[in-house]
């Protein structure tokens, strides 16, 4: 009975640490760029203004944070005219090698067939990849 109580345990610890591994900001740049625009997909656009930092690489203020929020809504309706975003493709992704920056070429799919050629730079901040606005 003691030696399954301590089986119990290390199982519980070993799917704790393996969502914890798998949860981890350490996902690739790319995906940054697919979380960012599902967030504006689906309206979550104070989720959406939080993957970005300045140009400078720096946090936004409150008030900027307002203002990226309102671009993103705006970003929405675009894509809106469009008949929404149907997937994110990314076409080339380049880790600088301070693995803390990074630059991402993607191609926009839209539903109603049209596509868009975008490119971004990247910067890995307290382990999670924020996207740069220039």
């Amino acid at each position: 009975m003691k030696n399954l109580k301590i089986y119990a345990i290390l199982l519980v610890l070993a799917v704790a640490f393996s969502l914890n591994s798998c949860s981890s900001g350490t996902s690739a740049p790319g995906d940054a760029i697919v979380r960012a625009y599902d967030f504006i997909k689906n309206k979550q656009f104070e989720k959406a203004a939080k993957m970005y930092i300045s140009g400078k690489g720096e946090k936004f203020t409150e008030a900027e944070t307002k203002k990226m929020e309102g671009l993103a809504a705006m970003a929405f309706e675009q894509h809106e005219k469009k008949d929404g975003v149907k997937n994110i493709e990314i076409t080339e992704e380049t880790i600088g090698e301070d693995e803390k920056s990074a630059k991402i070429k993607f191609i926009v799919h839209f539903n109603n067939g049209e596509t868009d050629n975008e490119k971004a730079d990247l910067l890995n901040i307290d382990g999670k990849w924020l996207i740069k606005v220039n």
